[in-house]
């Protein structure tokens, strides 16, 4: 039976160095002194089993979340009912930032545009993310959702965090100004889509590589182990160990979300609320009473749900890392395990 990726057998020392890299590039401490001293198997099994473990983690917490609506786009960005939506925000605080003269507003610049360009990298590769995704492709659809999840919260953490709204002195309109909650742009869900943005030749590399034939419908389960489709690609003369790094980024997307307590159609309805602000065109209701009357009815909600928002959010990094560090010190592998030849045994950890 052939074997994609990572074999026992076929790389020596090299290949027994890639299973400590394999975990490593999933997040997992590893002490390499005692883990190279394994068999070459016992290390494709422990990794293999730290893998599935790590992303039966992973499914839990995403299954008890509400992704309905992004699910039904199936890959397709553009068939994702706040597609439109999203992009419209993101351009909309682009320009709040750009223009403010407020210094502390450029560095979100960034943010809005990684948002932005995250948005692109699904559109300009909707086609393959689709064909995949409705393959059963688990790694991809997986992807997908997480990506899209991102830009779902990264904007709605703009939105909660770094605008207000105001009535003009004429009480002719409403308008948005920079505001920010210090530290937001340390905030998880901000420095989760500026990761995704880094990394986006990754997420290039992971649809070519599921494109092949023999990758194509890999169910969930099988794209994460070392023996599967966990495959260890020779670029550039260096190894980029594409599915561990990818789960690392995707769990701390989950994981973000989880901990943050707000519900995807919370974050939704946030930014539909500030669509209909209509923050940028709003010289057709200058001076007519009942549209000002209704935008800062409109005002007012978006100021309630920044309060909740941004409570919810306040202990997001320090449970979602607790519950991280609780589960890595459960896959972790004693040296006493089985797994060791007993004439190697001593006290210490493997992973």
């Amino acid at each position: 039976m052939s074997c994609t990726g990572l074999c026992p057998g076929n790389g020596g020392e090299k290949s027994m160095n890639a299973y400590a890299d394999v975990l490593t590039a999933a997040g997992l401490e590893v002490v390499r002194t005692d883990f190279l001293t394994m068999t070459e198997a016992a290390q494709l099994k422990v990794t293999d089993d730290a893998l599935i473990g790590m992303m039966k983690f992973i499914t839990d917490k995403y299954n008890s979340l509400d992704f309905s609506e992004i699910e039904k786009s199936a890959g397709d960005i553009r068939r994702f009912k706040y597609h439109d939506m999203l992009r419209e925000n993101a351009a909309m605080l682009y320009s709040i930032y750009e223009n403010s003269p407020d210094p502390g507003a450029k560095k979100y610049v960034d943010v809005a545009s990684a948002i932005i360009q995250t948005l692109d990298l699904l559109d300009v590769n909707r086609n393959t993310f689709s064909t995949l995704y409705k393959s059963g492709n688990g790694v991809i659809q997986l992807t997908y959702t997480s990506l899209v999840a991102a830009c779902l919260y990264a904007t709605g953490t703009l939105v909660s965090n770094t605008i207000r709204f105001v009535t003009t002195e004429q009480s002719t309109d409403c308008e948005v100004l920079f505001e920010e909650v210090p530290g937001t742009i340390r905030h998880v869900h901000i420095k989760n889509i500026m990761a995704v943005h880094e990394d986006e030749k990754t997420f290039i590399q992971l649809l070519n590589t599921m494109s092949r034939p023999e990758n194509r419908k890999t169910t969930m389960s099988e794209s994460i182990t070392a023996s599967g489709v966990l495959t260890a690609l020779a670029v550039g003369g260096g190894i980029i160990l594409l599915v561990p790094r990818l789960l690392m980024l995707i769990r701390e997307i989950i994981y973000s979300i989880y901990y943050s307590r707000v519900k995807t159609s919370e974050m939704i309805g946030v930014q539909v609320d500030l669509i209909r602000t209509n923050i940028e065109s709003l010289e057709a209701g200058r001076g007519n009473k009942k549209v000002i009357a209704r935008q800062k009815k409109i005002a007012d909600k978006l100021e309630a749900w920044k309060n909740k928002i941004s409570l919810k959010m306040d202990t997001t990094e320090a449970l979602k890392r607790t519950q991280m560090n609780k589960e890595n010190a459960a896959l972790r592998i004693d040296r006493n395990s089985p797994l060791v030849s007993a004439e190697d045994s001593t006290n210490g950890i493997l992973l």
